[in-house]
């Protein structure tokens, strides 16, 4: 691989429905038997997308425990690199931080008209708690929002990679201001999202 160091991964690892726990023969058949040993020799920083959540208990609990892809493990590379939900790495030698943040709550972001309180989830019709699992997805996203503004404020690093599921065109009517802090002159911000099926 070279010069990588990391693999950034922005979610609906496992499609059509995620995986359900860590012995989910998924692991191997989507992800190991496709990507060769020496691609996953690397940590893979990812987040969950909204097709993760269906069958991952992750969305029905609070107990990280008990999350499919979550693996605060770096050294055990049979897994992504997710310690949390939302998370940040500092990575100093390259003068580089890493947020990683769950915004699943933006999954209907393309319709711009829509006020951050009115964005809903709506993959948690697919998932085994539906009647809990908005409150869930709405608390991770504010999670996520206010981890980043944290820290923009408090990181040493010239850089920051900020990546979620979701492209940022889908902040344009909830979250505007989550645009503009991106834009700022006061870091070297790279941003990565996913989702769509075409680019």
């Amino acid at each position: 691989l070279g010069d990588v160091e990391f693999v950034i991964n922005v979610g609906d690892s496992f499609y059509p429905s995620g995986v359900s726990s860590k012995w989910d023969q998924q692991w191997e058949s989507k992800w190991r038997a496709v990507f060769p040993q020496e691609t996953r020799n690397v940590p893979w920083y990812s987040v969950y997308g909204n097709h993760d959540y269906h069958i991952d208990p992750c969305i029905c609990t609070d107990d990280i425990s008990q999350c499919a892809q979550v693996n605060a493990d770096e050294h055990n590379l049979n897994f992504f690199v997710m310690p949390n939900y939302t998370y940040y790495k500092a990575l100093p030698e390259m003068d580089l931080e890493i947020i990683a943040m769950d915004s699943n709550q933006f999954m209907e972001g393309w319709n711009h008209s829509i006020t951050r309180k009115e964005h809903t989830f709506a993959d948690c019709s697919w998932t085994q708690c539906e009647d809990t699992c908005h409150d869930r997805a709405e608390k991770r996203t504010s999670a996520s929002f206010d981890l980043f503004y944290d820290r923009m404020a408090k990181s040493e690093a010239r850089n920051l990679l900020v990546f979620s599921h979701y492209p940022t065109d889908y902040y344009a009517g909830g979250a505007p201001e989550f645009l503009d802090a991106l834009r700022t002159q006061e870091k070297n911000i790279t941003f990565f999202g996913g989702h769509r099926h075409s680019v």
